[in-house]
């Protein structure tokens, strides 16, 4: 017990290590974090997926300012609200050997307007989805998305 409280207190809720700040994160049903950090003043991003305890993936393996260009953002928006089916479609991916893995975070003005989630797809077949808990977010995806456009 005394190691898993030791380990939460290194990692806190969204998996950072000290110095490093949250960009976005947020927990699944199971409460496993998916969690977009970086390093100070930008430095460097870095993905990590699980518990404190487990982290099941983190991505790439060292942090470095190189970090940046091994991920991918699109980001999507329409305005007009219901009559014009309004949107924002916001995404961060990056490849891990033959698996896709994809964070969104998106709006819908028609149907489950707010949804958060982690897809991994090998080979066009998805592997593995899951829906985040929306309130559980900590930062904002289309903030986070600015960082890697001023970065450009």
């Amino acid at each position: 017990m005394t190691l898993l409280l030791m380990i939460i207190a290194l990692y806190g809720p969204s998996l950072e290590l000290p110095g490093e700040e949250v960009g976005y994160s947020f927990q699944l049903e199971d409460s496993s974090a998916v969690s977009f950090l970086t390093g100070p003043h930008n430095e460097y991003i870095i993905f990590r997926f699980g518990f404190p305890d487990s982290i099941y993936l983190e991505f790439p393996e060292e942090a470095s300012s190189d970090s940046w260009g091994c991920f991918l953002i699109d980001s999507y928006s329409r305005h007009g609200g219901e009559q014009n089916d309004g949107m924002s479609v916001n995404t961060i991916s990056f490849a891990v050997n033959d698996s896709h893995i994809e964070v969104y975070d998106d709006y819908y003005s028609v149907g489950p307007e707010y949804t958060t989630g982690i897809r991994i797809t090998e080979e066009n077949s998805v592997i593995f989805q899951k829906q985040g808990v929306f309130a559980s977010r900590t930062g904002s995806l289309v903030l986070f998305l600015n960082i890697f456009q001023s970065l450009e």
